[in-house]
């Protein structure tokens, strides 16, 4: 029988408003699992790892993991990371970044991982600061001529405390205190700057429309301490005392959704992009935002 949290690490909301989402977790231990809160519909790992594993986890073993779980190479090294992943990612993220970016800008990446998106910015013209605990990645940054810091406390300690945009992408779902976290991350917020991030969505429709139980079996897994729906979200959001928005985003696009259903497997993005037209695949991104069934979210904090 699955040991149930005396109250939501979020909203505080008591035992009785606390059940299990998910019972198995990828890569956890048999006694972890999933919860979810009634009060606030966040969903979240217990019990939780320590700061410590976390930190020892991401310094050394977080890419390899990210390899053998999705069978993608773009984990393979940082400079296949930074081709792949950039080519996949930079076409959503750049539409709004774009939005507030100016030549002259500061900026700063916290989970910069191997630097495509600070890169970028850079050909823009900001002034690019990154953060990240994988030695490898970080290295790999420095070589592209990104200041690149281990830790948040290592940036602190160099004196460079302000900037106009602070940026984290797939970061917060992976941290212990999300609240603290937020809040820190603020601190480096010059005036009138933002704080833009994405974290995956709880209403992925793959688990909550489809309700694939291969899908289940491999995307709860113990990397993520957090999983937010847009309500919860709101929830975190709102204990910070800023203004904030919160877009749905769809990454995954209908081939991928078909080869889960057939085979069970992740992979498919694009697999059958000789039948489907842009016009249908933008179509379904499109409705899945709409319906509320989307696999991430997008949170602008001013």
């Amino acid at each position: 029988m699955a040991i149930l949290a005396s109250a939501c690490p979020l909203c505080g909301a008591g035992a009785r408003q606390q059940q299990v989402k998910i019972k198995i977790v990828y890569g956890g231990t048999p006694e972890q699992h999933f919860l979810q809160c009634s009060s606030c519909d966040v969903i979240y790992l217990f019990p939780a790892t320590t700061d410590v594993d976390d930190k020892r986890f991401y310094e050394h073993d977080f890419d390899k993991w990210m390899a053998k779980r999705s069978g993608d190479e773009s984990w393979a090294k940082p400079e296949v990371q930074f081709d792949k992943l950039g080519a996949r990612e930079l076409p959503l993220r750049m539409p709004w970044l774009q939005k507030f970016v100016r030549p002259g800008m500061r900026v700063l990446e916290v989970g910069s991982s191997s630097g495509f998106t600070l890169a970028a910015l850079r050909q823009i013209g900001c002034e690019c600061v990154g953060v990240e605990l994988s030695p490898e990645y970080a290295e790999y940054a420095r070589r592209l001529g990104l200041d690149t810091y281990s830790s948040l406390q290592e940036l602190e300690a160099s004196g460079s405390t302000q900037f106009d945009l602070v940026l984290h992408y797939y970061v917060l779902e992976h941290v212990n205190k999300p609240r603290a976290f937020l809040e820190e991350c603020l601190r480096y917020l010059a005036p009138g700057g933002r704080m833009i991030f994405e974290v995956p969505c709880a209403k992925d429709p793959l688990t909550a429309l489809y309700k694939i139980p291969a899908f289940d079996a491999f995307y709860w897994w113990r990397a993520h301490h957090w999983y937010f729906t847009p309500d919860s979200l709101d929830t975190l959001l709102s204990q910070l005392g800023c203004e904030f928005e919160v877009y749905p985003g769809q990454r995954y696009d209908l081939s991928n959704h078909l080869h889960w259903m057939l085979t069970g497997q992740p992979g498919g993005m694009g697999k059958y992009s000789h039948i489907f037209s842009q016009d249908t695949e933008r179509s379904y991104a499109e409705d899945m935002k709409r319906s509320g069934f989307c696999d991430y979210l997008i949170a602008i904090i001013s």
